[in-house]
């Protein structure tokens, strides 16, 4: 049995790094540049978070950790235009302290 759960957990923690197909995240002015980023970049791993999952203030250090990820999975590095468009519009939007 604990064989049974092991692989489970392992098929679970796998699906993870999959791109999601659920992309029905209700994002502010989803026509923006910046929802347009969010969108294309965050897409590839995961559903585009809502900028309401962090504070203005955490989200740069969430935007350099998912660069990294793309870096190490070898997907496109996003550029400084697009990392500096995506962090403002996530930063607008972001949840108050």
């Amino acid at each position: 049995m604990a064989r049974f759960g092991f692989f489970v957990l392992a098929l679970f923690l796998s699906a993870c790094e999959l791109p999601q197909e659920n992309t029905r995240v209700k994002l502010p002015e989803p026509e923006s540049e910046g929802a347009q980023m969010v969108k294309k970049f965050c897409s590839d791993c995961h559903a585009p978070p809502s900028p309401l999952a962090h504070t203005a203030k955490e989200w740069p250090n969430v935007i350099h950790r998912m660069q990294e990820r793309r870096r190490m999975k070898a997907y496109e590095l996003m550029s400084e235009h697009e990392l500096g468009v995506t962090l403002k519009y996530l930063q607008q939007f972001a949840k108050s302290v």
